[in-house]
């Protein structure tokens, strides 16, 4: 009965942050258990960007395995992200003396890939089926991914207790660390299959 308590505590957490409600960022837990717990979140995620990923590829006959090499480089992206991401909040957080609320934040951020997913599956959807072309659907993609970081910023603020210009800045790191983790898998898929062929 907790467990079931918890996600709704943590899926109306996800909807108030994403509101820009206040207490929203307060209602995840700050233990380590339900941190490594809210890790699966990401993970169920994942599928959603692999779908874009490989219906977005200029190739139409995309063979299997370059789509296995793609769905390799996007995951480990996702691994490499998280992890420098992650790691960049915790210096910052011990820097300021916020340590004891990193636990939060990870949990809230894990939790926040829910309300960005749900704005995306439409978009996704109406892609996959040819309702509409990517050069169509990217910039509506874009604009969710830019809400997502607005409420992330949101978030930061409220469960590290930092100023919102700090908080902004934390949001932007992250923006910039998924861009260039995405550049740097990339370039090693690039010269790994080089060498190899």
């Amino acid at each position: 009965m907790a467990g079931k308590s918890s996600i709704k505590h943590n899926l109306l957490g996800c909807l108030e942050t994403a509101l820009f409600m206040p207490g929203g960022a307060e209602r995840f837990c700050a233990s380590r258990s339900s941190m490594l717990k809210s890790f699966l979140i990401p993970l169920l995620v994942l599928p959603l960007s692999l779908i874009t990923v490989i219906a977005a590829h200029p190739d139409p006959e995309l063979p299997p395995t370059a789509a296995k090499i793609l769905i390799a480089v996007y995951s480990l992206r996702t691994v490499i992200y998280l992890s420098a991401f992650l790691g960049f909040v915790y210096v910052m957080a011990k820097t300021m003396d916020r340590l004891e609320s990193f636990y939060r934040f990870v949990t809230a951020n894990n939790w926040l890939a829910l309300p960005a997913a749900v704005l995306m599956i439409p978009l996704v959807l109406l892609f996959v089926t040819g309702a509409y072309g990517w050069s169509e659907i990217y910039p509506l993609m874009v604009l969710v991914t830019l809400y997502s970081y607005a409420y992330t910023a949101f978030m930061a603020s409220y469960v590290l207790r930092i100023p919102m210009e700090l908080a902004c800045f934390i949001a932007i790191a992250g923006m910039a660390i998924n861009q260039t983790s995405l550049d740097v898998m990339k370039w090693l898929a690039v010269n790994t299959l080089y060498l190899i062929s």
